[in-house]
Formats: structure tokens, sequence, C-alpha cells
């Protein structure tokens, strides 16, 4: 019968807890690399999202700004078109 006092006992334990703690380490910096590339990948589809947000954002407030533009002519002109018809129905 094999005692705990003899030197291959303890050489056996030693290779255990080495071969656990080595797989325990593995293990977690997999799962750490793993977990990483994904935050890095979100992250980066994110940025893509935000930025073709911002462009879409950006050309609908060009879009009104360029209405906002031709209400503004449209206005002007009407504003000349009143003064004359005011001339003529009120004359001076």
């Amino acid at each position: 019968m094999i005692q705990m006092n003899e030197p291959q006992v303890w050489t056996l334990i030693g290779v255990f807890a080495a071969g656990l703690f080595a797989t325990i380490t593995f293990t977690t910096q997999v799962m750490w690399r793993s977990i990483n590339g994904r935050f890095d990948a979100f992250q980066a589809e994110m940025k893509t999202e935000f930025a073709s947000i911002r462009a879409e954002t950006a050309a609908q407030f060009d879009a009104v700004n360029a209405k906002f533009d031709a209400m503004q002519t449209r206005i002007e002109h009407l504003d000349r078109d009143i003064q004359a018809i005011s001339r003529r129905v009120f004359p001076e």
C-alpha cells in the first residue's frame, strides 16, 4: 500500500495540481480573448452604424435647409407681388 509520505505521491499531486492550474488558465485566456474579440467587433459595428446615422441626419438637415431656402424665396416673391398690387389698388 502506498503511503502519503512517499515522493511519488507528492509528485503526482504536484503534476495534477499544475495540470489543473494550466487548464484553468488556458480556458480563462481563451474565453477572455473571445469576449474581447466580440466586444471589439460590436464596437466597430456600432461606430459604423453611428457614422451612417450621422450621414443620414446631415442629409436630412440639408434637405430641410433647402426647403426653407425655397420657401424664403417664395415669400420674398409673394411680398414683392403684394406690394405691386397694393400700389395699384391704393395709389399714393
